[in-house]
């Protein structure tokens, strides 16, 4: 079995059934089938054949997807290029993983030094009978086909390489842990995210639909929810506020949501009781990683009791605290986590090295810091890379931003470390309000009030925002250079 095998699967069952809505256009299982057909031919007289690896670079549409299932038909192996990365990264990328071509649509702006592949989609012809078998080959379930990328949170994103076989139950899993069925209408984050595309195809291998919005639009993702009955979201937890501070009625905006996925980091009891209270009742924290996928998942009831957890194991996976020394460390003690399953991957793709790192003695290194309770209950302080060492005192950042998203006046904020002019260090708080400066409480006074100690930050700069990956995560090395980028006289300290 491969991917187009059950994709194909899918498509005969039940041709005339929708399998996607783009543009408030529903496309039926039968035109997205012909909507590949038409790509992966146009690809194979390209030139494109069996193990050639090559970027796609497109936007949030049905043309996308169908472009993923194209180059897996024909043998080739996809990678993910974010549109949104500069040019240089884009050639760092394709390089990296010997990507010479890449595939855009027409008109979209690529690298100049790169060779690519113009699609132009048209309208899709529903009375077309084109076939996916229109060469002989075939490719198998051990043919590479996705390139998978990390987060990417602490440096350069790094890579696994997905066979037909993996993927699949890669998107098995993701549909068991989604519970999607005929009935579900998914709204998937961006496909060039591994989330992106397992979601994608989990709502489309079981019978679903795919609603595509415009990515960072949140007109367009409230009202593609609505309008379409979409069951399935996935979301940050910083977009919660975001969102609800576009709900100016009580009440559940959003009742056709059966499952709200947050991803990207924790929640907090204020979070939770906001979701609850104006999304849906219907929140899952899962804690994973994009080489292991979900590895345990709170569900409604446990995050009402316990708002700081993610949850209990899924079924096949193991979960292990250890300290520094690899010693597995009792319940409820705080150290490494290390995780296996029997699908795990054995390694990153073209890098010895941090597979090296990461991958040991049959367990996967999360590099998150955390423990597991007597009664099973998964819980993370932070990244062990994050850990901050303030003068010996020892701290993950996560602790002091809590409190100080719990400011009535704070959208967001992040802590970093940084030189002063002493060449000591000083914890600095990089804080993005939720109005125009100055604030009412001063947040010197709010931590004090919060009994946080010598863990209140010498120095906070407040922002418009802070640097975020498409996953909504923090990427804290981008911090510094918030306080770089204007002159100290408009980046306000609250002292």
């Amino acid at each position: 079995m491969n991917l187009i095998d059950r994709f194909l699967q899918v498509v005969a069952l039940n041709p005339a059934a929708p399998a996607c809505i783009f543009n408030s256009q529903v496309i039926s299982r039968e035109m997205f089938h012909q909507l590949t057909c038409k790509i992966a031919i146009e690809l194979h007289a390209r030139g494109v054949a069996p193990g050639e690896v090559l970027g796609i670079s497109m936007n949030h549409s049905p043309a996308h997807l169908a472009t993923i299932l194209a180059l897996a038909r024909l043998g080739a192996v996809s990678l993910p290029v974010d549109p949104n990365i500069t040019e240089g990264a884009k050639k760092r990328l394709m390089d990296r993983y010997g990507a010479q071509r890449l595939v855009c649509q027409k008109g979209d702006l690529t690298p100049k030094d790169v060779t690519s592949i113009a699609l132009e989609i048209g309208s899709i012809d529903s009375q077309s009978k084109l076939n996916l078998r229109f060469i002989a080959y075939w490719p198998d379930s051990k043919t590479p086909a996705r390139i998978g990328l990390t987060s990417g949170t602490t440096g350069n994103p790094s890579a696994i390489l997905y066979t037909h076989e993996y993927w699949l139950d890669r998107i098995d899993a993701f549909m068991s842990f989604d519970r999607f069925n005929q009935q579900s209408r998914s709204m998937p984050s961006d496909l060039h995210l591994t989330l992106g595309s397992l979601s994608a195809f989990g709502a489309l291998f079981a019978g679903g639909v795919v609603v595509f919005h415009r990515l960072g639009d949140l007109q367009s993702f409230v009202t593609g929810i609505n309008l379409h009955g979409v069951t399935h979201v996935v979301m940050p937890p910083i977009r919660i506020k975001k969102l609800v501070s576009q709900l100016p009625h009580e009440g559940i905006a959003f009742p056709k949501i059966e499952f709200l996925r947050i991803v990207g980091g924790g929640l907090n009891q204020h979070l939770v009781e906001l979701a609850t209270r104006k999304i849906s009742p219907n929140i899952y924290l899962p804690y994973g990683t994009s080489e292991m996928g979900a590895i345990s998942v709170a569900t409604p009831e446990m995050l009402h009791s316990h708002p700081d957890c993610t949850g209990r194991l899924r079924p096949g996976f193991e979960l292990q605290a250890v300290d520094p020394d690899g010693h597995v460390l009792a319940a409820g003690e705080p150290g490494e986590l290390r995780a296996r399953s029997p699908m795990m991957p054995q390694g990153y793709y073209l890098d010895e090295e941090r597979t090296a790192q990461r991958f040991r003695d049959g367990w996967f290194m999360t590099r998150d810091f955390g423990f597991i309770t007597s009664d099973g209950m998964v819980k993370i302080e932070g990244r062990v890379d994050d850990k901050i060492n303030l003068g010996g005192l020892k701290f993950y950042p996560e602790l002091v931003e809590g409190v100080l998203n719990e400011h009535p006046e704070v959208k967001e904020s992040a802590v970093f470390l940084m030189d002063d002019q002493a060449q000591s260090k000083i914890l600095v708080a990089v804080v993005v309000p939720n109005h125009k400066p100055p604030l009412t409480l001063k947040l010197v006074d709010y931590c004090q009030q919060k009994k946080l100690g010598n863990m209140t930050p010498a120095r906070f700069v407040l922002v418009r925002e802070l640097p975020r990956n498409p996953m909504g995560k923090i990427i804290r090395s981008m911090l510094p250079e918030l306080l770089k980028k204007k002159p100290s006289a408009q980046s306000p300290s609250v002292i």
